[in-house]
């Protein structure tokens, strides 16, 4: 059996990938389960709600000498510990080439699109597999989640294009289950520091520089004032706890489309050397295309 799944702290498009992957991955007579390697969000059980469908089931096994399909990620870091003892046979994505390695070949599905399940329609067409209504709200959620409801500077007219084509599928109204979705994804109700970071982080490694870029999109900043020095002093332990150069959290406010970013660790000064004051970016929705590029920038100078 192959076991699809995408990365850890796992966001809407790395599930609902990892689901509709697993589909594709069946219509071309391959044996192929969906996991999830964490809890899902609550952005998450909303699509996965509003398509009928179950969760995937959490990945708690071993991988060792297991055949393993990914979705949403190419680097090692993002993984589970024991994820260069499995035995890759492909992935989807649609972020830049990271640090993953395959003991042989594989198949690789790569396109510069707003998400995985962006990629995963054209794999649909390419294969013929048919469209059901709720996987085609799998694929239209994960979209809309990814793009921040289109706004995203990764949204490509292509994805504009896919939410026409999907939303008669999935028999929903775009604008309302845009603002259904965006609702769960702002949602920190009863939420503790530590799940609030937790909810999206990713590793890197940029310069030499070791480092989590955790992200909490947010509808106004006043959600999280109160944790905002709570949040630097984890930071500052999960640093030192784990030997990493620096742990970074972009506090995002989607309505306003502005991004503050808060670092603890041994390269902190640097970012903020760097940034020359407030750590205040403007027109900063995007970890991916806008944050990952000037962190690399400041770490490789």
């Amino acid at each position: 059996m192959i076991h699809v799944f995408g990365h850890q702290s796992p966001d809407s498009d790395s599930i609902c990938s990892a689901v509709l992957a697993a589909h594709w991955l069946n219509a071309r007579g391959k044996d192929a389960q969906a996991f999830r390697p964490g809890e899902a969000s609550r952005e998450t059980q909303y699509i996965f709600d509003q398509a009928g469908l179950e969760l995937p089931a959490l990945l708690d096994k071993p991988l060792k000498d297991e055949s393993i399909y990914l979705v949403d990620f190419c680097e090692a870091e993002q993984g589970p510990a024991d994820l260069d003892e499995a035995r890759l046979v492909g992935l989807v994505d649609h972020h830049r080439m990271g640090t993953l390695t395959s003991r042989g070949p594989l198949e690789a599905w790569m396109m510069p699109l707003g998400s995985t399940a962006s990629v995963l329609f054209e794999l649909f067409q390419i294969h013929q597999v048919s469209l059901s209504k709720a996987h085609a709200t799998l694929m239209l959620g994960a979209l809309l989640s990814d793009t921040v409801g289109l706004k995203s500077p990764t949204t490509t007219e292509r994805d504009v294009e896919l939410v026409d084509l999907l939303a008669p599928i999935a028999e929903v109204n775009v604008e309302e289950f845009t603002a259904g979705l965006l609702v769960a994804k702002t949602d920190l109700d009863g939420m503790s520091v530590d799940q609030l970071l937790d909810k999206d982080v990713k590793s890197f490694e940029f310069g030499g520089k070791s480092l989590t870029v955790a992200q909490l999109e947010l509808a106004d900043f006043a959600q999280t004032d109160a944790f905002e020095a709570d949040f630097v002093t984890t930071l500052e332990a999960r640093v030192a706890a784990s030997g990493i150069d620096v742990a970074v959290l972009m506090l995002t406010n989607i309505r306003s489309e502005q991004t503050r970013l808060l670092a603890a660790g041994p390269a902190a000064q640097m970012l903020k050397d760097a940034k020359g004051g407030e750590m205040l970016f403007e027109k900063c929705l995007s970890r991916k295309k806008q944050m990952l590029p000037w962190l690399n920038q400041v770490f490789t100078a």
